[in-house]
């Protein structure tokens, strides 16, 4: 049974323009202790599509579907009850968050403050936990009594996720959890994860652009485009196989050494306007393999082989 299931869920948001299609028809499942890798451009509703789970989004948002965890509908849900499960049962880490830490309270406090707001722990108690959980994420607990200007960006990073953490969560969502990082801090923190997941037993659903990045940790990738999902399968399916032309054009514009002197292919144009996006395959307008019936093409991911589904045409016959 999913842990987490999502199904036709739209999520548009009303401006003076008109509306806004961020998320369109999506159809997810999460399972336990896996990690999901959520990958697209900027704009392709990745980060709405985490929002919307923990129902943060703004006030112009309009949602439609269902996301059950657990066994709960949480779009029907009650703020009271929300807030049982939000924080303590589904935590975020969000984009930038090492940002976004008090800059008046000592990293420990900050990461000991979710347990006595969401498990109403003894604030000294509390702190001990926070400590170790610190520990647990590379952060020596003497830097617990630090500020968060004190540390470096990877350092304010892992006190994020020890935030995310401190009240035990079955789901984490992780958005760009490695943004502004130099590129070895970036492999600790995908590390970092992946150790989590094994010691904790939990989900965890990784959004970032990088495609490179999450193939190396994720056990299954997801690529969104225009707000709807593009391709879904295991990180060898996708790799090894991708079958929407979009996948193939991501994953060809990776830089390689073995390409070393050669031009980097890319994908030509820019997403489509998300106040009035393009009929059928939202797709077609930057894809070298377009037909006349891409134009009416409606259809969800369709079936490539188990695990692995990819909506396009060409996949279809």
């Amino acid at each position: 049974m999913a842990l987490l299931e999502i199904k036709e869920l739209k999520v548009g948001f009303k401006t003076q323009a008109g509306l806004v299609h961020a998320v369109d028809e999506i159809d997810l499942s999460l399972f336990q202790g896996e990690i999901v890798g959520l990958a697209g451009e900027s704009g392709s509703g990745k980060s709405t599509l985490g929002y919307s789970i923990m129902r943060i989004l703004p006030r112009n948002a309009l949602v439609q579907g269902s996301i059950n965890f657990d066994g709960t509908e949480l779009l029907t849900l009650t703020q009271s009850k929300l807030e049982e499960i939000r924080g303590k049962r589904i935590a975020m880490v969000f984009q930038g968050s090492m940002n976004s830490l008090n800059p008046l309270m000592r990293v420990e406090e900050q990461v000991a403050e979710p347990m006595i707001l969401h498990q109403q722990a003894n604030e000294k108690q509390a702190v001990v936990e926070a400590r170790n959980l610190l520990e647990l994420v590379g952060v020596d607990k003497e830097k617990g009594r630090h500020y968060p200007h004190e540390l470096s960006g990877g350092l304010k990073q892992r006190v994020a996720i020890a935030m995310a953490l401190s009240t035990h969560p079955a789901l984490l969502i992780a958005d760009e959890p490695t943004t502004a990082l130099d590129v070895m801090t970036q492999a600790q923190i995908m590390r970092l994860l992946g150790r989590i997941r094994d010691e904790f037993k939990i989900t965890i659903l990784m959004i970032s652009h990088d495609l490179a990045l999450l193939s190396e940790t994720c056990d299954r990738l997801i690529l969104m485009y225009a707000g709807k999902i593009a391709e879904i399968g295991s990180r060898d399916q996708i790799v090894g196989n991708p079958r929407h032309p979009y996948t193939q054009g991501l994953l060809g514009s990776i830089p390689s050494v073995r390409n070393i002197g050669r031009a980097s292919s890319s994908i030509p144009g820019d997403p489509p306007d998300p106040l009035n996006p393009p009929a059928g395959c939202r797709f077609k307008p930057r894809c070298s393999f377009a037909k006349d019936v891409c134009s009416t093409f409606e259809k969800g991911p369709l079936y490539v082989e188990d695990g692995h589904y990819a909506a396009c045409v060409l996949v279809g016959g």
